[in-house]
């Protein structure tokens, strides 16, 4: 599947087993409050989404997904984000500190509860993390 041009970032809804991978980004360096969202980031140029959340995931986390399953695109401060979502088979632990700040493995009601707390990035990841349950 091929998008073109319109996403400022490609993220992915990562799961295994019965949770969901979120990360602080480091975006959220000199800030108080942290919060969690999907793995991923910035679309280069001539890069479609896939493509960018492909590498994002092998620069950040060193994970190599064989496939994608298209979640959709969601809004975030004006622009347009694509996510994607992969069930992988082992547990990422290790990431790029330069990239990520923390990353970890939360269940439904945990990252509701993110949610309820105002705890989540962009704040459509829950739904994305919905959408994708409800494609595979």
């Amino acid at each position: 599947m091929r998008f073109r041009g319109r996403y400022k970032t490609a993220r992915c809804v990562l799961k295994h087993g019965d949770e969901f991978f979120l990360a602080v980004h480091s975006s959220f360096w000199a800030r108080r409050e942290r919060r969690w969202g999907l793995p991923g980031g910035g679309i280069e140029r001539r890069e479609d989404p896939e493509q960018a959340v492909r590498r994002e995931l092998e620069e950040e986390l060193e994970l190599y997904v064989a496939t994608f399953t298209a979640v959709g695109p969601y809004r975030y401060k004006g622009n347009d984000h694509m996510i994607f979502g992969a069930e992988i088979d082992i547990r990422v632990e290790h990431y790029d500190d330069t990239e990520l700040l923390d990353v970890a493995w939360y269940n439904l009601n945990q990252i509701r509860e993110l949610r309820s707390s105002n705890r989540l990035h962009a704040g459509y990841e829950l739904e994305a993390i919905e959408a994708y349950l409800a494609k595979i």
